[in-house]
């Protein structure tokens, strides 16, 4: 397992840092438009419920006009007065108070009409894992750094009309990389100083983009991403840097507290050594003091979103199995509301090096054998498991993968995640690792082929 670890350790040199370059691919047209139905009419934009001073956002499908709200257990439905916002000029009724107890229709002066039902039952970490399912990365985008969105992708930035896309094409979820503190200028996102204040324009546009996945139907993961100035600390350096961590956080669940559970915590992806070391860096003793402080303040605003957590060495498998990981304790009642994320890149030299070929029995038997021990790894500590990165590069200094070997990886991988209960979410980066095509719209076939159900 030691090749694996170090190998796992160039992993953030590719997926935090690449940027556009010509693809290569050996198979012609092999990037297919995007179709399926579209989006309806957007003519309600929004729907929320005031309980308690927490404004709750419902979930305002554009491709169906289903609104569903989630409320908390035990909050009484019988005369609920929402806030609607529609699409400039139209009006909707019914207003003022309705009894939720069963569904409303609401119909819009355009003609169209969107059903509301409202939830009081808390989904389990299961069920918000079985939501995941099989997801893909908006990779090199809000995480870009130390430029704007964009920096990374030719000046490509997220758009509603990629959310669609996914939805189209058959996806349950998707993650949204973020990177708060490593700006530039940290006041464009998150101050360096005390309080440590988000920038309100960057939250918006999280807020924006965000909701562009959740409205359409999807389930979306946010995350503290390529937060170098306490990921690859340890000891009294990362604990220093703690009390500005709390801050991000604390702001981030206060802001989304009202949000339905389709939107994830992910609370700090890719814990690793200091830039250009395989070694040091922040340890899982670490992590367990980390992820239990950020859990904690998390569940102070919002008792019951599911958040993800992950080992050290760059969310590497065999670290979070290593016997050395400690899933914090959330003891809300119902849950423990957590799931368990590792990336996979297996083996580095050729999933992020190019190297040889790959699909082999024994291959795909060291693959099996990984997963099947992630899995029972979920079992013993009754938490869902969350791959949360997982690809090969199209090519690497100059050299292409092979075809056959990456289409044989990708089936392979997609296939025994999913028969071991594992959700997972594609590495797409708009770069070497590129699936979608953020301008063209199109998705790789064969890729696309090889992890459908």
């Amino acid at each position: 397992m030691k090749h694996i670890l170090l190998a796992l350790s160039l992993v953030w040199l590719v997926t935090a840092c690449s940027t556009v370059t010509a693809s290569s691919h050996s198979v012609a047209d092999s990037y297919a438009p995007v179709t399926g139905a579209s989006p309806l009419p957007e003519s309600l934009v929004s729907f929320s419920v005031n309980v308690q001073s927490v404004n709750y956002r419902a979930v305002v499908n554009r491709f169906t006009h289903a609104v569903t709200l989630y409320l908390p257990p035990g909050t009484s439905v019988t005369s609920l007065t929402p806030s609607m916002v529609t699409a400039t000029g139209l009006t909707v009724s019914p207003t003022g108070p309705q009894d939720f107890s069963s569904p409303v229709t609401y119909k819009v002066s355009d003609g169209s009409t969107y059903t509301v039902t409202v939830n009081t039952t808390v989904p389990s970490a299961a069920q918000v894992n079985s939501w995941l399912g099989t997801g893909i990365n908006l990779g090199n985008d809000l995480d870009a750094w130390p430029g704007d969105e964009g920096s990374w992708t030719n000046g490509v930035v997220a758009q509603k009309a990629f959310f669609d896309d996914y939805k189209k094409l058959g996806f349950n979820s998707v993650r949204i990389p973020i990177t708060w503190g490593m700006a530039s200028n940290p006041s464009d996102r998150l101050s360096a100083t005390s309080p440590y204040s988000i920038n309100p324009g960057f939250l918006a546009r999280v807020d924006q983009v965000a909701g562009w996945g959740i409205d359409a139907g999807l389930t979306v993961v946010i995350n503290a991403h390529h937060e170098n100035w306490i990921r690859t600390l340890t000891g009294s350096a990362m604990t220093a840097q703690l009390p500005r961590f709390e801050a991000l956080w604390t702001q981030i669940a206060q802001h989304f507290a009202g949000w339905p559970p389709q939107l994830v915590f992910e609370i700090l992806n890719e814990p690793q050594p200091p830039a250009g070391s395989s070694t040091g860096g922040m340890t899982n003793a670490d992590l367990k003091v980390l992820n239990q402080d950020i859990l904690d303040i998390i569940r102070k605003y919002d008792p019951t979103r599911v958040v993800i957590v992950g080992a050290n060495q760059w969310n590497s498998l065999s670290s979070l199995v290593s016997g050395t990981f400690s899933l914090p304790v959330d003891s809300v009642v119902g849950g423990p509301y957590l799931i368990a994320t590792f990336h996979n890149y297996n083996p580095w030299s050729f999933a992020g090096q190019s190297s040889g070929t790959w699909g082999s029995s024994d291959d795909i038997a060291s693959m099996k054998g990984q997963l099947d021990t992630a899995a029972a790894w979920g079992k013993q500590n009754n938490v869902p498991l969350y791959m949360g990165e997982y690809g090969v590069t199209l090519h690497y200094n100059g050299m292409s993968t092979d075809p056959s070997s990456r289409i044989a990886w990708y089936t392979q991988v997609t296939q025994l995640a999913r028969a071991d209960g594992i959700s997972m979410a594609l590495w797409d980066d708009y770069g070497d690792f590129k699936l979608y095509g953020r301008v063209s719209r199109t998705f790789e076939s064969a890729i696309l082929n090889a992890v459908q159900p």
